[in-house]
């Protein structure tokens, strides 16, 4: 079963009620709303070739165009999942970046890579004193979940 099935049969709709149309770079958007909050999984493809920060950057502006995310008015506070059928490259968790502030339309609240045929996961989220967003931990837990199934 593909990862990007696997994500959003344990996603949506329960949780992340919106299943977004993406492009090809983007393989998956879920869009949940809490109060005036909205959060957001997204999948990308990790390409091993490319700088991690660099991929984040462009994941956050193809996330900022699928979800019309605006700063100040119309933000989103995501999660974007990178998987790669190879092992992860030679990267720890503070090497994945996450927003240490508020102020973008697209707010990265955590990244996790998910290799080895997905049975690797590495993840970093951001914590605001000491306070995780938008059901990190539930989040990280599934995805855990997840890399111990079978494909």
């Amino acid at each position: 079963m593909k990862i990007a099935n696997k994500i959003k049969d344990s996603f949506y709709p329960d949780e992340y009620a919106t299943s977004l149309n993406v492009s090809n770079e983007l393989e998956l958007c879920l869009i949940k709303k809490k109060a005036l909050a909205r959060y957001c999984i997204a999948l990308v493809a990790f390409d091993d070739d490319v700088d991690v920060k660099k991929q984040v950057l462009n994941a956050r502006r193809l996330i900022r165009k699928c979800t019309s995310a605006l700063w100040l008015v119309r933000e989103v506070g995501v999660y974007i999942i990178f998987h790669t059928k190879n092992k992860i490259p030679n990267i720890s968790s503070s090497d994945l970046p996450v927003d240490q502030t508020g102020f973008h339309a697209v707010i990265i609240q955590g990244v996790h890579v998910i290799g080895n045929n997905y049975k690797e996961h590495l993840f970093n989220h951001a914590k605001w004193f000491e306070h995780c967003f938008g059901g990190s931990e539930k989040i990280t837990s599934k995805i855990k979940e997840l890399t111990r199934q079978k494909n």
